[in-house]
């Protein structure tokens, strides 16, 4: 085989492979942004009979799981609002996740950390974000007259 021919072999065998070579190199493109058409924004009091275990829970769920889902909640007794730690009366952001959620165990709340004689009325209000859309903000209270 002659120069000229080898070196139009090399060339073309080289020609073939670059695609691939470069191909490999390439980022993949970017996730869609995240949409809140498939979101739903809930605010669920929670109670078992078993120890009186009273929760209110405050979580956007989704269909499809979402780049970024934020989830703002408030607590309140009796309308006054309250400081809860760590996790309560504030925000939580969930990456590559189809729900977040906050939940308040009002049990512990209303023997142990902040004692309060009688029945309280405790109500959480919620808020969620998803895809730069707002959803809510929605309120829900627990009904145990146990608290």
């Amino acid at each position: 085989m002659s120069r000229f021919r080898l070196s139009i072999l090399a060339v073309a065998v080289f020609a073939l492979a670059a695609p691939g070579v470069s191909g490999a190199k390439r980022k993949p493109p970017p996730p869609p942004p995240d949409s809140a058409a498939d979101c739903t924004l809930a605010v669920e009091p929670f109670a078992t009979d078993y120890l009186v275990l009273v929760s209110l829970n405050v979580s956007v769920r989704c269909a499809t799981p979402k780049q970024s889902i934020t989830v703002g909640s408030q607590l309140t007794r009796d309308g006054v609002a309250l400081e809860v730690l760590p996790l309560g009366s504030g925000t939580r952001t969930c990456t590559n996740a189809s729900a977040c959620s906050i939940s308040y165990d009002l049990f512990s709340i209303d023997t142990v950390t902040i004692p309060a004689p009688g029945n309280q009325v405790y109500c959480a209000t919620g808020t969620g974000l998803v895809g730069g859309v707002t959803l809510g903000p929605t309120t829900a209270c627990e009904e145990d007259a146990r608290l």
